[in-house]
């Protein structure tokens, strides 16, 4: 494939390229506050009506979570939000600001869920938090104004895969009102196989050795590279996941991981509507402030969102 990279795509790249953490002597925190430095990239703050940090428990561990609330009303449709970072980084404010766009654009209530991380607490850490931050919601949807009637669960690149996993283990467990998902270039295979891993294997923004590591960070157990917890392309057991956005980077070394569970859910009979974003990178709806593809994706996520929401 012939990389034709945008002006836009080019800033962006040259603004993390020059990105620099070396005081910082930990590799694990150097890498997580280099990606804390991304944050400017998203654009302005917008005002939102409302913005909340909780601290709430579940299954005996303590999760923070951010809440935006786009208006006063109650009973509002809620979108239970994972953020990305290999599973090892990102916190609520890597996505603060894109969250609060989203928040506003789909007039839903968006939770944002600060997942433990790895190496320090490995797989299935996250999935758990992610689970059980679900779990608090439902027991909470009075209190915190949200119709139970209307959830969905999103998330990007890591946090894809938890929002993929926790959709399905919802769908399982016979949870009510969750209408749809959003994964936006979501991790989906621990293998590491696809051809678009090696055609990227050196970037944009990902590569394949910072996968391979982040894969060893997270996953403590080889035979966990086939658990569909860890790695959603190897669930089999699809039917009645609902309705699913996939957004998708083309010069991205998720790309065809994305696209193979896109079309194993539509083979499950999901609906699924895949989004191909030409031209664009890994990491692009975390930088609308430079890139224009990135807030087109924040409003075709909140589209999807409204749209069924309002089904």
């Amino acid at each position: 494939m012939c990389v034709v990279l945008s002006k836009q795509v080019k800033e962006a790249l040259d603004f993390i390229q020059a990105i620099n953490v070396q005081e910082i002597e930990n590799e694990q925190e150097a890498s997580r506050a280099f990606y804390e430095k991304f944050v400017p990239m998203a654009g302005d703050e917008e005002t939102v009506f409302q913005v909340k940090d909780l601290e709430i428990r579940s299954f005996d561990q303590k999760i923070n979570v951010r809440i935006y609330r786009p208006s006063e009303g109650m009973e509002l449709p809620a979108v239970i939000y994972f953020h990305g970072g290999w599973f090892n980084a990102g916190s609520l404010e890597t996505h603060d600001r894109p969250l609060r766009k989203l928040a506003n654009l789909s007039g839903a209530v968006v939770i944002a869920v600060d997942y433990r991380l790895a190496p320090e607490y490995p797989f299935p850490s996250g999935v758990n938090d992610g689970y059980g931050a679900l779990n608090w919601v439902m027991s909470h949807a009075k209190s915190l104004g949200v119709d139970l009637k209307r959830l969905a669960i999103a998330g990007d690149s890591a946090g894809g895969a938890l929002a993929a996993v926790i959709t399905r283990k919802a769908v399982q467990n016979q949870l009510q009102g969750i209408l749809c998902q959003v994964l936006v270039y979501p991790v989906t295979d621990a293998s590491l196989k696809t051809a678009s891993w090696k055609e990227f294997e050196n970037g944009p923004v990902l590569d394949f050795q910072g996968a391979v590591d982040a894969w060893n960070l997270y996953l403590t157990h080889d035979e966990d590279r086939e658990n569909p917890d860890a790695s959603p392309l190897c669930a089999n057991d699809l039917v009645g996941i609902p309705p699913s956005l996939i957004i998708i980077a083309e010069y991205d070394p998720l790309r065809d991981e994305a696209v193979l569970y896109a079309e194993k859910l539509q083979k499950e009979g999901v609906e699924v509507k895949q989004s191909m974003y030409h031209g664009m990178v890994h990491g692009f709806f975390q930088m609308g402030g430079v890139i224009d593809q990135g807030n087109r994706a924040i409003e075709e996520a909140a589209q999807f969102l409204v749209e069924n929401f309002n089904r």
